[in-house]
């Protein structure tokens, strides 16, 4: 018996030791061939990040190059500070270039930057051969074969594609990713003249900030950077970084993850354990193989998921939006009803961040996005495209339909906030554009356009509320350009002009006069002051615009002595902390005593009572300025602020004037105003006087100080010297 089981003991252990021999074999092998698969995924993964790094910095700086603005500042004529601004400042700001050139049409070098810091023409001559030249010679190669446009397209479309190369290459032993891109229009108003166009080149330099944010997205360990065709290290993940003519530059190396070793180092003991019982040994080994898979699998799926998501909120970003936005487009034909999209943006975000930092902001950005992801259906994709901007792609969804979806938005963004820092009211603003079977021509990017252009109204008519895109806000949207353009040029050649309107007391005597900004324009005429000024304080020229009426006003009242000389001040530019710095500069610029100038603000300057208005109140007070609540009485609080503020004079808003004489309320309540004046000690003028009889009636009530037409319309300063040398009267005409 012991024979026979010794007979087959002895085969069965040495077919066990066999298979325990082929399992460990195959065990390494395996082991192996995980490692190297995984390997070669995380290569591939890399080599695509690398390739959207490329592609998101070359976006980057089309936002700049691609600009009709661009074609007249860097073609038409060259202006260097346009390029400091726009160039320089904002592509090192945005995307920490180390080196930025602007080559004009003959390839000269007229912008050089190196670091943010200028450097002479002699770099650029020195390094261009070998370090701009390939890709310039391959960008003016594609410049040559591309069809210029000549002219705005019929349909209001952008009319040219941008035209880059980018490539990786050495200098002084470094590597730079390099970028030509040429300068094109957007929308045709403004066109190359020349044989070539100017063209911008970037520098990027790979160094350790550059890697550790790269490494950082992708959660690459170790990540270090070889110079030339490095031979990668034991156990590294090698990515060869390639010239324009498929010269390896530099080699980025990095630890990737080793799950077949990982499989080795816990499975080689319990196999040793179990030569006596193969079958708990395969168990064994099955069991950790398919632990090991899913892990792979499941970090493969949380690293696909965090390419297309965003991180603070979960919800889609920018790449998965525009991709089921095509989808969407795509699949219209097979549809019966329309689809929409819709672009969201948050009215008051950023005074939430500024009053309560920005964790108070992502907090809001979470809440947020929780309300519009439950207010929309199952099928519907509700992004966040960055910062306070949202985004939804709704199908098969009717006008109604998409006109509701936008109601519910906005109601929703609307309602108060419960946040750790209090309760906030930011509100939001939703443009849609509705696209149909028979505009299946439309593309995504066009859709996603309509919207922004759509949503940018609804911000212009209020914000709260929601407008639907149409064909008509193209062509505003353009002319609103071509105004801030004209507008910007204006301000720099002395276009915007101060006119002067005197303010007599009660027998005719000029006591003031008031500061008013006038623009004529070249084509259009005379811009009212309606127009021009919210469109400043909009597109960022209000500062602009409110220094230089400041700086000319503080200057005429230099020459006209014992008249005071009114300036209406911005609510954004009392909200600035270093305002009063800036007005006090003035008054050292110009010579200008304060005491001979009264500061003009609105109730809109005072919403909110916060600390920097008040302290910004107490500083120009203390300077020598008097203060005039302008447009009294059309705000529900303005008699609070009366109380709250050391307001010396109240200004009568025209709305009460203009009835004075045919509505016997509109009397009763401008006699009110002049009695509360009076009972604070505050003086009081009336504003837009046109008529004898509202002037007969405002002497009766006691009012006794008025401006309006009815005495001067406003006037070059010239004509004020003129009034003054007269004598400082004024002859009210009498009605026939």
């Amino acid at each position: 018996m012991k024979r026979i089981e010794t007979r087959l003991s002895a085969p069965l252990a040495g077919m066990a030791m066999l298979t325990v021999g082929l399992l460990v074999v195959v065990l390494f092998m395996s082991a192996a061939r995980v490692d190297r698969d995984a390997l070669e995924h995380e290569q591939a993964l890399v080599a695509r990040g690398m390739q959207a790094k490329v592609v998101d910095i070359e976006r980057t700086i089309w936002s700049e190059v691609g600009w009709d603005e661009a074609v007249e500042h860097l073609d038409h004529r060259y202006d260097p500070s346009w390029a400091r601004e726009n160039i320089g400042a904002y592509l090192v700001g945005q995307a920490g270039f180390d080196q930025i050139v602007v080559l004009d049409h003959a390839g000269r070098p007229v912008f050089n930057e190196r670091l943010g810091q200028p450097v002479s023409s002699a770099w650029y001559d020195r390094h261009a051969p070998t370090f701009f030249g390939p890709i310039l010679d391959r960008l003016r190669q594609r410049e040559a074969t591309t069809p210029r446009p000549t002219g705005p397209r019929p349909d209001g479309d952008m009319v040219s594609r941008p035209i880059q190369v980018s490539a990786v290459e050495r200098l002084d032993g470094d590597a730079y990713l390099v970028t030509a891109s040429l300068v094109q229009s957007d929308f045709g108003k403004a066109l190359i003249r020349h044989a070539r166009a100017p063209v911008v080149l970037t520098a990027l330099k790979l160094d350790a900030a550059f890697l550790d944010g790269f490494a950082s997205r992708f959660l690459l360990p170790g990540v270090h950077l070889h110079s030339g065709d490095a031979t990668a290290q034991a156990d590294d993940a090698h990515l060869g970084l390639r010239n324009l003519n498929g010269q390896i530059v530099a080699t980025l190396d990095w630890q990737p993850p080793h799950p077949g070793q990982r499989l080795l180092r816990k499975a080689i003991l319990p196999i040793l354990l179990v030569v006596g019982g193969l079958g708990v040994a395969v168990i064994v080994f099955a069991r950790r193989s398919r632990k090991i898979a899913e892990g792979l699998i499941a970090s493969e799926a949380r690293a696909k998921h965090m390419a297309v998501h965003d991180a603070l909120t979960g919800l889609p970003n920018r790449v998965l939006f525009e991709e089921r936005l095509r989808q969407a487009v795509d699949g219209l034909s097979r549809r019966r009803q329309a689809m929409a999209v819709l672009a969201i943006d948050l009215d008051r975000f950023k005074a939430v961040n500024d009053t309560h930092g920005h964790a108070a902001g992502d907090e809001l950005i979470q809440a947020m996005a929780k309300r519009l992801q439950t207010l929309c259906r199952a099928g519907e994709t509700v992004a966040r495209l960055g910062g306070d901007e949202f985004a939804v792609v709704a199908v098969d969804l009717e006008p109604k339909g998409a006109a509701a979806l936008a109601e519910r938005l906005v109601q929703a963004m609307s309602a108060p906030v419960e946040l750790s820092c209090g309760a906030v009211f930011v509100g939001g603003s939703v443009g849609v554009a509705l696209i149909d079977r028979a505009e299946g021509h439309v593309g995504a990017v066009e859709a996603a356009r309509r919207a922004d252009v759509a949503m940018y109204r609804a911000k212009e008519e209020g914000r709260g509320r929601y407008c639907f895109f149409e064909a008509e806000m193209d062509a505003a949207l353009k002319a609103r350009r071509g105004l801030e353009a004209d507008l910007r040029a204006a301000l720099g050649d002395g276009g915007v002009w101060l006119a002067y309107q005197p303010q007599v007391d009660a027998n005719g005597r000029v006591v003031g006069v008031e500061a008013l900004a006038r623009w004529t324009h070249p084509v259009k005429g005379p811009i009212s002051p309606s127009a021009f000024v919210p469109l400043a304080e909009d597109c960022g020229l209000i500062d602009e615009l409110g220094r230089m009426v400041m700086r000319r006003a503080f200057t005429d009242s230099r020459r006209w002595k014992g008249l005071k000389v009114a300036v209406n001040v911005s609510a954004l530019q009392m909200k600035q902390a270093d305002f009063p710095d800036q007005v006090a500069a003035l008054l050292v610029e110009t010579g200008a005593r304060a005491k001979g100038i009264e500061l003009e603000i609105t109730e809109g300057a005072l919403l909110g009572d916060d600390e920097t208005t008040h302290r910004a109140i107490a500083r120009l007070r203390a300077m020598g300025f008097s203060l005039a609540l302008d447009d009294f009485g059309t705000g529900y609080s303005s008699l609070s602020y009366l109380r709250r503020y050391p307001i010396d004079k109240i200004k009568i808003d025209r709305s009460f004037i203009t009835p004075l004489g045919e509505d016997e309320e509109a009397g009763a309540v401008v006699a009110a105003i002049v009695r509360l004046a009076k009972a604070l000690s505050l003086s009081v003028i009336a504003e837009g006087v046109e008529t004898n009889q509202q002037h007969r009636q405002l002497r009766e009530i006691g009012c006794g100080q008025a401006q309006g037409f009815l005495f001067s319309p406003p006037t070059p300063a010239d004509r004020i010297d003129a009034l003054v040398a007269g004598g400082g009267r004024i002859r009210v005409p009498v009605e026939a």
